[in-house]
């Protein structure tokens, strides 16, 4: 009998517990259908938005036509200009590397008409000098010639004639034609100042001869012009 009873009592609860497991799954189900079908109308609802978002970007896209027309055509003015402002800035760099080419070159040539410059001017100096000491001036003639040996211009001329004399002999081997043709006068202008120097010193050294002379004046007078004994 106890054993009876316990087996009914198992049977019950069984048979309550599988009642409770279909009630929770038809709520599971219920819910489920429910979340379904609140997924399809928010699906459309997005989908109904989609559409009139569209339709309103197509409306205003129409409505802007004109705008948006002329912001093309500006775009591509645009481009127009800076491929020409790009084709410019191509010709500047040529003109550029050009006019760099073209300043090496000025350059080169400024260096080389300095170089001739310098030449030439060292080439005219040398000339200058050459000139300078080769001719005979007439007023060097005429002193020599005609003032006194005491005189301070006999003296200076007397030292320019010995540096053409002896310019004359460093120069006698180059066979420069000038040469030739001044030699013979500063010869002759050579022999009159020696033959004045002579007459001057025999004047001078007499008076050594004389009694009663103060000798302290011509000695004086040779120490003064000690250059005509080196001359």
């Amino acid at each position: 009998m106890e054993e009876n009873k316990n087996l009914q009592i198992l049977n019950n609860l069984e048979t309550t517990t599988n009642s409770s497991d279909i009630e929770i799954d038809d709520k599971l189900l219920i819910n489920g259908i429910e979340n379904t079908q609140d997924l399809r109308d928010c699906l459309a609802n997005i989908e109904q938005e989609l559409q009139q978002i569209g339709q309103l970007t197509v409306e205003d896209c129409i409505n802007n036509g004109d705008k948006i027309a002329d912001l093309a055509n500006e775009i591509e003015q645009c481009d127009g200009i800076l491929e020409g402002m790009e084709n410019m800035l191509v010709n500047f760099l040529g003109d550029l590397g050009k006019i760099s080419g073209d300043m090496k070159h000025l350059k080169e040539q400024s260096i080389e008409i300095n170089q001739q410059l310098n030449n030439h001017q060292r080439v005219r100096a040398e000339l200058s000098q050459f000139v300078d000491d080769m001719v005979v001036p007439h007023s060097m003639i005429k002193i020599i010639t005609e003032k006194d040996v005491n005189s301070t211009e006999f003296l200076e001329q007397l030292h320019e004639l010995q540096h053409k004399l002896q310019f004359i002999k460093t120069q006698q081997f180059k066979d420069a034609k000038s040469v030739g043709d001044v030699r013979d006068v500063v010869e002759n202008l050579k022999y009159k100042a020696l033959e004045k120097i002579r007459e001057w010193l025999l004047l001078r050294i007499s008076l050594f001869r004389k009694p009663l002379t103060n000798y302290q004046i011509p000695q004086n007078a040779l120490l003064k012009n000690r250059f005509f004994l080196i001359f």
